[in-house]
Parts: structure tokens; sequence; C-alpha cells
């Protein structure tokens, strides 16, 4: 998360706490934790890529 989307979404926290969240906010919320969401897969994606799973030595 970018330091103004962390920005933003204390503002319309802020607004949502209060109960005085208009729709337009409501938008901006709902656009702004989607690019969020989308971000973090996109890391989690991006971070599987570089692992390499070693198989466990078998006994017996």
């Amino acid at each position: 998360m970018s330091p103004a989307q962390l920005k933003k979404l204390q503002e319309l926290s802020q607004v949502f706490s209060q109960g005085k969240a208009n729709p337009k906010q409501i938008q901006q919320l709902s656009t702004l934790l989607a690019q969020i969401n989308l971000y973090d897969q996109e890391e989690k994606s991006s971070a599987s890529d570089n692992i390499n799973f070693i198989a466990a030595p078998r006994f017996g």
C-alpha cells in the first residue's frame, strides 16, 4: 500500500466512523480497497514465483 493510499484510507475511515459517508466516499473506499487487494494479490503471486520447494527425504 502506498503512502497516498494509506492516507486516503485513514481519511475515509474517519468519515465512516462518524457515520457521515456519502455515496462518492463509499465508491472511493470500494475502489481503494480493490486496488489494495489487487496489489496484495500481485505481491503474493510474485513472491510465490520465487519459492522453490524441495521434497523432504524419505526414510525407510
